[in-house]
């Protein structure tokens, strides 16, 4: 297959905690524990060229991360990996750069949302995406997250006509690094029932509803105690939401913000949690609900759009997470039936969660059949001539 080289510019520098980085980190320390030619690297576009990551950015990828010097003089049949979003139009240099170097290009896909609906991004986002995803038309090889993901890309493609790259879906894993998967939470009697929300703080996230069917599940209900516990950063442009949250932590003490978490302080908040929710209504995956079922958690989650692809596989209870009476509805019926919360475990537990390992080689064997259809393509065409 050739060594791979993974973009990681954004994700080595910045301290962000969103999908995106956690995929790149993932991804990266599945691939440490495999038996392949990796190597993280970064792009200096003043020069126009890839960089080898110092250690000093490595260190914030992933613990013991292997560094180089220098790159290979011959970078001929390698990979060039692209799991992060690229803005400010050096998607287009990124892949003419891979092409001078005669390697194949390969990236991971997100989402549409910067394009389908702009109003709930921010403006960079909206700047940039569509410039982004023409970029990725010319890569060899596209690696959705979901199959919803994919078909925004078709779409976005067939509408322009542009060129469709060779399309494989891989989902996403959703261990959290360094940590040994969790029990589920014994099904004791308690007056106190603890749910986690773990998300950014952004408009599509939908604090506002979630905020709001709190509300009315605590007038609700006298017994079992509440709690409600987010964990997220801030996202740039969308001040207005984290008033929202903290105008409701003035007004319900049980409703606590703990802002961005390491691995380590979000694992001690899903062991103290009875179920989670994610009442967001726009992903292209939603990493969120697949590590709240590797947590062994079950999760309160949406009913349509990929939400509802990734909650297909059992150990979610799905609404329309729009109707802040429908979802109180749902936060009742987790906070007071558990054998409802038992029945969700027991899909968790026959329910196979893949683990970044594991996404790790399906992307190693995706990148190895694409070769392998690509050179078949290759032989097709002097046959024909």
């Amino acid at each position: 297959m050739g060594a791979i080289f993974v973009l990681t510019s954004h994700t080595a520098k910045s301290g962000a905690r969103s999908g995106v980085q956690a995929v790149v980190r993932g991804m990266l320390s599945g691939l440490s524990k495999k038996s392949v030619h990796f190597q993280a690297v970064r792009w200096a576009n003043w020069r126009k060229t890839l960089l080898p990551l110092s250690a000093k950015y490595s260190k914030r990828l992933v613990p013991n991360l292997e560094t180089i010097d220098r790159l290979p003089g011959r970078l001929h049949g390698s990979w060039l990996l692209l799991p992060e979003v690229i803005y400010h139009n050096q998607i287009g240099a990124v892949i003419a750069y891979a092409r001078t170097q005669q390697m194949r290009v390969a990236a991971i896909f997100y989402d549409a949302i910067p394009i389908s609906h702009p109003e709930l991004v921010r403006r960079k986002a909206v700047k940039y995406h569509a410039d982004y995803m023409t970029g990725l038309c010319n890569v060899d090889l596209l690696i959705p997250l979901s199959h919803s993901a994919a078909d925004e890309f078709r779409l976005f493609a067939e509408k322009r006509g542009l060129r469709l790259p060779t399309i494989h879906v891989c989902t996403s894993a959703g261990d959290l690094l360094g940590e040994e998967r969790p029990p589920a939470k014994p099904d004791l009697s308690t007056q106190v029932v603890n749910i986690l929300c773990v998300s950014t703080l952004e408009p599509r996230k939908n604090h506002k509803t979630l905020l709001e069917a709190f509300e009315l599940t605590s007038a609700t209900l006298s017994q079992p105690h509440l709690r409600l516990q987010l964990v997220g950063d801030r996202y740039e442009g969308a001040d207005f939401v984290v008033e929202t949250v903290k105008a409701a932590m003035a007004r319900n003490p049980n409703v606590l913000w703990h802002g961005k978490l390491t691995d380590d302080q979000l694992m001690n908040r899903y062991s103290e949690c009875d179920f989670t929710i994610y009442p967001s209504v726009l992903e292209g995956f939603g990493l969120p609900i697949i590590q709240s079922l590797w947590n062994r958690r079950p999760c309160i989650c949406a009913n349509f759009g990929t939400m509802a692809e990734t909650a297909n596989g059992g150990g979610c209870l799905t609404v329309d997470v729009r109707d802040a009476a429908k979802l109180r509805d749902a936060i009742v019926t987790l906070a007071t039936r558990r054998d409802i919360r038992q029945k969700l475990v027991e899909e968790i537990e026959r329910r196979h969660v893949k683990t970044w390992q594991e996404y790790a080689t399906e992307i190693c064997e995706t990148l190895e059949s694409s070769m392998v259809m690509s050179a078949a393509d290759v032989r097709e065409k002097v046959r024909m001539r």
